[in-house]
């Protein structure tokens, strides 16, 4: 099983800030990324691969270019990294976008479940994006597509769910656990 980890924004565009550490989604991410390739060793069936989006001018170009190395590696299904933000401090929760193919929902039904036992956060569901935010990404390669969306950096509930390194590798794990579900 090939699971590529594409890390959400890119480092000239960087997505939300998390304003109690000052981090941006890109970052944070790299981190999580980074994590769940270590976790993998865990895992021997998955082999896992961190692709990173790229700067080039257009948005629709950028995302086209990084699910096409996706394609190239062969991968058996592709998770995009991110995480919420919002206006209000008091939006919180994990949800996952989904193209709504067979794959792709039984994916994002794993990861919700998986990520929501680990991160103890409002359960906002599966989304399916077929056009809007979100859509390029889950549509644009071959392989089963899901875009995460495990916490809202915004939220003090959020920020206290994901701001310690043992809760990190828990969501790293909980996203394995999750394709490992999903496909073995």
């Amino acid at each position: 099983m090939k699971l590529a980890i594409v890390v959400g924004h890119n480092a000239r565009s960087q997505g939300a800030v998390r304003p109690d550490t000052g981090e941006t989604e890109f970052a944070w991410n790299s981190r999580l990324a980074k994590m769940i390739e270590e976790e993998a060793r865990l895992f021997p069936r998955i082999r896992v691969k961190t692709f990173f989006r790229e700067y080039c001018g257009s948005y629709r170009r950028e995302i086209a270019e990084v699910y096409d190395q996706v394609d190239a590696w062969g991968a058996d299904a592709s998770n995009e990294l991110h995480f919420n933000s919002h206006s209000s401090r008091t939006a919180t929760g994990t949800e996952v976008l989904s193209s709504g193919s067979d794959a792709s929902l039984r994916y994002a039904r794993a990861l919700q479940e998986r990520m929501g036992a680990a991160l103890g956060l409002k359960d906002r569901g599966v989304k399916v994006r077929r056009s809007g935010r979100g859509s390029e990404s889950l549509m644009s390669g071959r392989a089963p597509a899901v875009l995460i969306e495990p916490f809202f950096g915004s939220s003090p509930e959020g920020q206290a769910a994901t701001d310690e390194e043992h809760e990190q590798r828990a969501l790293a794990r909980s996203i394995l656990q999750a394709t490992q579900d999903a496909f073995l």
